[in-house]
């Protein structure tokens, strides 16, 4: 039996029209402060828990206040399937059929039997401030109001919940005080009269041993002869010093937990621990609370006698635990045990995980399709799901893989895609020139090599977060300049922008798909045009790094930072003179630029840039060709990445902008359009 599927109407933050999200065993809900997430738990509260109905369970609209509010209802259904389609999963769903047999429905023949579970409330404005709220639960059984039937507090009590606030101290419920989650796992424990009575005659030895001491038989004879002074009542007569009470429940509240790492040291109690190690401990006890609750259903399904019986509870056949930021009290290297638990947890038969979170350390662990991204749409909560390519697409794996690595573009108001290390480091200096504060903007720079831009596009489209996009140019490698614009229209395209609108060229005609694939043999006529086509692009959020990648952008704007970054006994070598030692580049007086064995080096270099197939230079300059030099060497034989740090700082600010390529011009002044951020 698990939980599958959520229905919101009119509550809270979800308006009056159904919003459907489809629940997995582990389900993380992502989403800006105030979109929905804690509302999702909250409804489960108020379904299996007993979280009270307030005034503010009902939705407001944009155009009223609360006071305004004269009727109001709001409707929340959850449906449980049962099976997973294999006899195993039959196997165990047994015990959560017999509660509900009677309410299943099924959709289709040979379809899994579900039940739908539903609160409906209304309310209307009273004498009191909160008003007058009714409320009941009800199974779905058809459609139509004539299709509900009331559902019994037992039959709800099937279904636990159990939550755990972002806000949270753990050492509560790591105390065995009544219903916190130590006392409910003591509390299974199936105690025989036998037992009790061996328990009673331990403590009474240990209250005898106890008298026998001379101090207490004073303290003793001390008490009772001044308690005498002070009332008459035979019934209180005499004032005995005692280890305990033997009542069990009391002898079980004294017990703690303790942690020893062997037995000749310390022994710590809970309060000893980190609030870390707390919650960690915390979710260990809901898993061992789980496990004990599984093995009572075992003993029920095996009809073992109540006398015989380990466990004397009769155990939910679905408890739901709703994590509100697991992050939180937990210190980042220890978060990969927090999702390692929950996931213990998840894989229980009787029992599912929803989170809320805003780390991407935890996010990052989770399968993006277990993903629900909540946002803020005309004043009520939007739930998206995240949509990957089909399985087998040979993009899913790729873009799977880029998106846990970069789970920051969920909580992003802005996402940069770039071809690689180089942008990522790139644009922010770049967007900081212009942008204050740019850390509060949310931007998420997202490397993905240009490859398979299209889904990233219909990914940050669906979760209706704006994209801008930098591709390299690539001009006269293989499927470089004329190929690259190819490319990107015909991603744009797929992604379901319409042809006429990328494709029509002067005099109103619209290039043919023929064409449109023949597009990257238009390299061989020249790049008289392609400006122009870059242009269109950029309305559409695509810019290119032109005329070959980001790296040749910064050496052809700023190769004197990247020049003093060398050592001494650093750069580039060439022999001029086969009678003389070699020489370094940038020691090469004009005379030594004019001879063969340079002008053979930057043909050698240039080939190297272009790559395999590429073409031999003819659309750069001269002063292009020789950068190719110091392009070959910066960025093929030493780490990018590192390249681009040690040469910004030896540019400062203001030379920066002065010699700032126009494309990053262009970005900036899109992303405060997008932004609507105004200048400063």
């Amino acid at each position: 039996m698990k939980l599958t599927k959520l229905v919101f109407n009119n509550y809270r933050s979800f308006g009056q029209t159904d919003t459907t999200i489809e629940i997995s065993d582990l389900t993380a809900f992502i989403g800006h402060n105030s979109s929905g997430k804690t509302t999702v738990l909250s409804a489960l509260q108020k379904l299996f828990g007993n979280s009270k109905i307030t005034k503010s369970d009902f939705h407001i609209p944009l155009d009223k206040t609360a006071d305004e509010i004269e009727k109001s209802n709001f409707y929340i259904e959850a449906y449980f399937e049962f099976f997973d389609g294999d006899s195993e999963g039959s196997e165990e769903d047994d015990y959560g059929i017999a509660a509900y047999f009677e309410n299943f429905m099924v959709d289709q023949p040979g379809g899994n039997p579900y039940i739908a579970i539903r609160l409906d409330a209304s309310y209307e404005k009273g004498s009191s401030p909160e008003g007058i709220i009714d409320y009941k639960y009800h199974y779905v059984v058809d459609k139509g109001e004539d299709g509900q039937k009331p559902m019994s507090a037992y039959d709800r009590a099937k279904i636990q919940v159990i939550y755990i606030p972002a806000v949270r101290n753990p050492s509560e419920q790591l105390k065995n005080a009544s219903g916190t989650i130590l006392w409910r796992i003591l509390n299974q424990i199936n105690w025989k009269e036998s037992d009790k009575e061996r328990i009673n005659e331990k403590i009474d030895e240990v209250d005898n041993e106890v008298a026998k001491q001379s101090g207490i038989t004073i303290v003793k004879k001390i008490v009772s002869s001044q308690w005498k002074n002070y009332h008459n009542d035979s019934r209180y007569n005499e004032a005995n010093i005692k280890f305990g009470s033997s009542d069990l429940d009391n002898i079980l509240k004294k017990l703690e937990v303790e942690f020893t790492p062997s037995h000749t040291e310390k022994a710590f109690k809970v309060d000893d621990l980190g609030d870390g190690l707390k919650s960690l401990f915390y979710l260990t006890l809901i898993d061992s609370l789980l496990e004990l609750e599984n093995e009572a259903i075992k003993e029920i399904k095996n009809r073992i006698s109540d006398e015989e019986r380990v466990l004397n509870i009769d155990p939910p056949a679905l408890t739901l635990i709703l994590v509100e930021e697991p992050e939180n009290h937990v210190s980042p290297h220890l978060l990969g045990k927090v999702v390692k638990n929950l996931s213990n947890i998840r894989s229980k038969s009787n029992s599912q995980v929803l989170i809320t979170s805003h780390s991407p350390s935890i996010i990052k662990r989770v399968e993006p399709t277990e993903i629900r991204h909540l946002r803020i749409e005309n004043g009520a909560t939007i739930a998206k799901e995240i949509v990957l390519p089909e399985k087998q697409d040979e993009s899913y794996k790729y873009v799977k893989e880029a998106i846990r690595a970069y789970p920051e573009l969920y909580f992003s108001s802005l996402v940069v895609l770039g071809e690689g290390d180089s942008e990522e480091i790139l644009m922010p200096k770049f967007l900081n020139l212009y942008m204050d504060e740019l850390d509060t903007v949310g931007i998420s720079m997202v490397p993905l090599g240009g490859r398979h831009v299209n889904h990233f596009w219909r990914l940050l489209s669906q979760l209706n977060i704006p994209f801008i996009t930098l591709l390299d140019l690539d001009r006269e490698r293989e499927g470089g300049g004329w190929g690259r614009i190819k490319y990107a229209i015909k991603q744009l395209i797929s992604n379901g922008i319409s042809k006429s609108e990328l494709l029509t060229v002067k005099g109103g005609k619209v290039l043919s798909d023929e064409k449109l694939d023949n597009m990257h043999e238009w390299n061989q006529a020249g790049y008289e045009y392609i400006d122009g086509w870059i242009k269109m692009l950029e309305r559409y959020n695509v810019y290119f790094s032109k005329p070959l990648d980001i790296d040749f952008l910064m050496i052809e704007n700023f190769l004197d930072a990247y020049l003093e970054t060398l050592e001494k006994n650093e750069g580039p070598l060439i022999r001029i003179d086969e009678s003389e030692k070699q020489k370094r580049i940038q020691e090469l007086d004009e005379q030594e630029k004019q001879t063969l064995a340079y002008q053979e080096r930057i043909e050698s270099d240039m080939k190297r840039a272009l790559k395999k197939n590429g073409g031999e230079g003819n659309t750069y300059t001269e002063k292009q060709k020789e950068l190719m030099i110091w392009y070959s060497y910066f960025f093929l034989t030493r780490g990018k990445p590192v390249t681009h740090l040690q040469a910004l700082n030896y540019i400062a600010d203001d030379v920066l902008q002065e010699n700032i390529p126009d494309v990053f011009i262009n970005i900036t002044d899109k992303v405060k359009l997008l932004l609507e951020i105004e200048d400063a």
